[in-house]
């Protein structure tokens, strides 16, 4: 991400300066920047001198000499808060008064990496979605300390990257990986109980979006999926607990394309991993309903989404409408997660929700308070 990251404002003409805590992961950071380009040279959006010139913004240190003439430093370090409340401290102590000081965190409470630093109104979340250079969402995470001077420089900051900036107050998962890694879960459990993992991502493809859940966990990795859904079962509650599936699959270190082996095979021609299968430990499966299948992954998003609105993580249903299209794909022709939800009706989600709830046995699928005022109140997301 930190590569990614440089890369994307090298090319918008920001000069860059890549820390790390020795050379070869400074390294990697601009093999990754440089790799990059040379895709973007071989695509012919940018000539050799473009891209020479812009890869020539960044530079790379093992100490913060420089920090004190930065505007701003994102960190994008291991997600571990004890290793980032760290970092912001050292920040804190090498940078200037006028620095914002931002963190990739995809889960963790900027409000904790915040109390290590001096002026807690200067530390902000500024999360990007991977990959950096395509993806046009930036969830900007606030807390009760961030400045509105700090949230007004980084939204325009935001702004000038390129990018969609949705304001998302600090809370773990935020917006877009709270919903979508509950998504994705479900699908795991699907795929426990009928074992039809391809027919699972064909069946959310022919629904619209980009790829399937199986799919989508090889490109971000199984690794960062099973320990993001760790932190927000600790923080969250039991619904968020990685399924015995995915967790024997991550101890493999099926990981997906990083590692060249994950839900699929490869290098070559994409192929099921038969192994994974296996892994589930059962005998017998059920028969494929992709009618109530679809529903189920499909629903516990919008449950999960009318969650972060009864909890005020973020103002308007348009904000999870736009974080879902922009940061997952979620078909835009759809109107958005909560749109559709609208347009299937609240009260039938509701009802299916219920159902699901009671033939399942599990009160994840319960509808949350907010769902069920809406329902009660004959109303939608976006009123009557």
């Amino acid at each position: 991400m930190g590569g990614g990251i440089a890369q994307l404002l090298s090319y918008k003409g920001i000069w860059v300066r890549l820390k790390d805590v020795h050379h070869a992961a400074v390294g990697q950071g601009f093999a990754a920047a440089a790799k990059l380009y040379q895709q973007s040279v071989k695509k012919r959006r940018m000539t050799k001198a473009q891209a020479y010139q812009s890869m020539a913004r960044i530079t790379g240190t093992l100490d913060y000499s420089g920090f004190k003439n930065a505007d701003i430093v994102i960190e994008a370090v291991v997600e571990k808060m004890e290793v980032k409340r760290k970092v912001f401290k050292e920040l804190s102590e090498s940078t200037s008064d006028q620095t914002i000081l931002a963190t990739n965190t995809s889960a963790l409470s900027v409000t904790k990496m915040a109390q290590e630093t001096k002026d807690p109104s200067k530390v902000i979340g500024f999360h990007f979605f991977n990959p950096v250079h395509r993806m046009p969402l930036v969830e900007i995470i606030t807390t009760p300390m961030t400045s509105k001077e700090t949230i007004v420089t980084t939204l325009q900051f935001a702004k000038q990257l390129g990018k969609i900036p949705i304001v998302v107050k600090d809370s773990c998962g935020f917006i877009v990986n709270r919903i979508l890694l509950g998504y994705i879960n479900e699908a795991g459990r699907i795929f426990e109980e009928c074992g039809q993992m391809e027919r699972i991502d064909r069946l959310a493809t022919d629904f619209g979006m980009p790829m399937g859940p199986f799919t989508l966990s090889d490109e971000v990795g199984l690794d960062v999926g099973v320990k993001v859904l760790r932190v927000l079962e600790s923080h969250l509650g039991a619904r968020f607990k990685p399924i015995d599936g995915f967790e024997k699959a991550f101890n493999k270190g099926y990981f997906g394309k990083k590692t060249g082996k994950g839900f699929y095979i490869y290098g070559g021609t994409k192929k099921t991993n038969a192994e994974i299968r296996s892994l589930l430990g059962r005998k017998s499966f059920t028969s494929f309903n992709g009618e109530e299948f679809l529903k189920r992954m499909i629903y516990i998003m919008v449950n999960e989404a009318a969650r972060c609105l009864e909890e005020g993580v973020v103002g308007e249903p348009a904000d999870i409408d736009a974080g879902m299209i922009f940061g997952t794909g979620f078909p835009p022709f759809r109107g958005g997660l909560l749109h559709y939800a609208d347009h299937i009706g609240v009260d039938r989600v509701a009802g299916d929700l219920e159902w699901f709830a009671s033939e399942l046995k599990d009160d994840r699928f319960q509808p949350c308070s907010y769902l069920a005022r809406l329902r009660d109140k004959k109303s939608g997301f976006y009123g009557r």
